[in-house]
């Protein structure tokens, strides 16, 4: 029996303490908290300090558990310790409300401190396309699925090799897997073998609309549970009415899975005037966090990545040469990745105040559903 201190008394250290406090494989010694006061106890189990610990159940604990929301954030506390082994529970397993394995050591959603993965840069998430197209065509959609063609796909070649050069340079935390519409994808499943492969402590989320899933086929379920795969769905109005649908089918597989709150509005912020001051269009961006990979490339939001597209699909005379190379010798990826959210770029300049707008679906898309007017806004 593997003997454990679980560090966090919050509800996050609540949830893995009740769900381990069952499991017949370990025993839970204490739990660690810096800001543990006397006498208190979480689910009858001692609450310490860091230094009580280190006094009274060090030596006898085979491993610390970290789970709080920013764990990896004492990383160096527990190195200074001296603690020869412990890990940093995904924080995707309490949003998610997941079990974790048995056996923790074999479970994909914890990082060990002998993992390489914790001494690699990190970005917190990526995200890329497997399709362009979709079958919901949103007005003003960011990713402008409504002006690809049907068929237009991101070849598998072209991922693979991509997904298996970022794997040697840089930790990411969370890879979102999405479109257009990412069921419309038919290798989906290649593409979730291919991160589980390469990249085995990454969080893995399917970001779709829907609307799809109860048609899939078992196979592509069974890897999406196996993989330890969640998905994330955007409750667009036609997505209510096969709501209860949805949830059966991935409830049948025993599949982790979120709705998002109903989308009532959506909104365009393309300015083409190109005079937006980068630091103000960064501080008001929904997509700043959005970092978006494409062939070979890492860009930081998807308008970064897919502009070009949409400048040729209307004839406008604009291009972006943006996004950093990923097969690049002299890439710095530890200052790239530390700054990539944070630092505003050339772009920025044409992406204006946000005007919101009902959501409504548009098959026949006119470039007006993007573009804002500068001199209005200002």
């Amino acid at each position: 029996m593997m003997k454990i201190a679980i560090w966090g008394a919050g509800g996050f250290g609540k949830y893995i303490i009740k769900q381990l406090l069952p499991n017949d494989l370990v025993e839970i010694q204490c739990i660690i908290d810096n800001n543990a006061g006397s006498s208190q106890k979480v689910c009858g189990v001692d609450v310490v300090s860091p230094n009580i610990f280190l006094q009274k159940y060090g030596k006898d604990t085979d491993c610390v558990l970290v789970a709080f929301m920013e764990g990896l954030s004492i990383s160096k506390q527990l190195e200074d310790m001296g603690i020869e082994k412990y890990g940093f529970i995904s924080k995707r397993v309490f949003h998610y409300k997941m079990t974790l394995e048995s056996d923790i050591l074999q479970d994909c959603n914890i990082l060990w401190n002998n993992d390489k993965e914790l001494y690699m840069p990190r970005m917190e998430t990526l995200e890329t396309n497997v399709v362009d197209f979709c079958n919901m065509n949103c007005k003003g959609c960011s990713h402008f699925s409504n002006i690809f063609d049907k068929g237009d796909f991101v070849p598998y070649e072209v991922f693979e090799r991509d997904i298996k050069q970022l794997s040697d340079k840089v930790f990411i935390q969370q890879f979102n897997l999405l479109g257009g519409e990412v069921f419309y994808s038919e290798n989906l499943a290649d593409y979730i073998k291919c991160l589980r492969k390469y990249m085995p402590k990454t969080a893995i989320e399917l970001v779709t609309n829907g609307m799809l899933i109860p048609r899939q086929k078992e196979e592509l379920l069974k890897v999406i549970q196996q993989e330890r795969v969640t998905v994330s769905i955007t409750e667009y109005p036609p997505v209510t009415k096969v709501k209860d649908k949805i949830m059966d089918k991935l409830d049948e597989y025993h599949i982790y899975y979120e709705f998002r709150p109903v989308v009532e509005t959506f909104g365009k912020n393309i300015d083409l005037s190109g005079k937006n001051e980068p630091h103000v269009a960064q501080s008001k961006c929904r997509e700043s966090t959005c970092q978006f990979l494409r062939a070979g490339k890492i860009y930081k939001c998807p308008f970064s990545a897919l502009g070009n597209i949409f400048f040729k699909y209307y004839n406008i005379p604009l291009s972006f040469d943006e996004g950093a190379d990923i097969y690049a010798s002299d890439m710095n990826w530890k200052e790239y990745a530390d700054n990539v959210r944070a630092a505003p770029i050339e772009q920025c300049r044409y992406c204006g105040t946000e005007e919101r707008f009902s959501w409504e679906m548009s098959n026949n898309p006119q470039k007006e559903e993007w573009i804002i007017d500068y001199i209005k806004n200002n």
